[in-house]
């Protein structure tokens, strides 16, 4: 091997390991760091029983889908009057006491209070979700989005044998609906029915789920600087190795 090949050769060893933080450690990480990932069955227990998670009175019909980071739901107007959702007093509860919560509209807002959904005429239909409004933060400049229940094990034993227990926990929703003057506060009650691993694979983003709005930089972050550091101590390892290299005539 001649001596440009060489150099060559140690050159690659030496950016090699950057290319490799910056590219594929992340990445790789997630679903080792993550663990297991479990999903949950879950049904409607209160007003009624129904694994269809399906009720209806004189005034509404309304059908909810468990997800893991919301309750979504349908529901139609089937009374004469239009209805409106009380946003502002609608709860979530995993255990005591309820959480006040967002939906769509509100989903990546940080100041907003929720307020009355727009008029629902007799026949119309909607579509939204309903979230624990401590469940969306913002830390530093990425949107983090929790589950409602805890759906990766992190490959602990105790984690995951707290969410095989989950079996039987229940989860409340007070969801307030305004007909003309009249308001009638729902109460639903849900019930966890099982729990079982799932692979990776099988997991996906929710669809309904809004894309997390841009965040304004104020300066670069901590991950930046780490990455500038990472990047600059690779060069300089780089410039210090071609600097001190012994200056030997290539040989054809």
């Amino acid at each position: 091997m001649t001596i440009s090949k060489i150099h060559l050769f140690r050159l690659t060893l030496l950016t090699l390991p950057v290319l490799c933080m910056l590219g594929c450690s992340a990445s790789s990480r997630i679903p080792s760091v993550a663990g297991n990932k479990y999903r949950y069955s879950v049904s409607l227990t209160a007003p009624e029983k129904s694994a269809a998670m399906l009720f209806r009175d004189d005034r509404l019909i309304i059908q909810f889908r468990f997800d893991d980071p919301a309750l979504r739901f349908q529901v139609q107007n089937i009374s004469s009057d239009s209805i409106q959702i009380d946003w502002a007093h609608a709860a979530l509860g995993l255990g005591r006491p309820l959480l006040s919560v967002r939906n769509l509209s509100t989903f990546y807002d940080t100041s907003a209070t929720p307020a009355m959904s727009p008029p629902i005429p007799p026949l119309g239909v909607i579509r939204d979700v309903v979230a624990p409004k401590s469940s969306v933060t913002l830390r530093g400049r990425v949107w983090q989005v929790a589950d409602l229940l805890a759906t990766t094990d992190g490959n602990s034993f105790d984690r995951e044998s707290a969410i095989r227990a989950s079996v039987g926990r229940t989860i409340e929703l007070s969801l307030p609906v305004k007909f003309n003057s009249d308001i009638r506060n729902y109460h639903f009650l849900f019930t966890v029915d099982s729990v079982r691993p799932i692979s990776w694979a099988e997991y996906g983003r929710p669809a309904w789920l809004p894309p997390a709005p841009p965040v304004p930089s104020l300066g670069p972050s901590s991950e930046d600087n780490i990455t500038a550091a990472i990047i600059v101590g690779g060069f300089a390892g780089f410039f210090r190795y071609m600097i001190t290299m012994k200056r030997t005539p290539v040989i054809e």
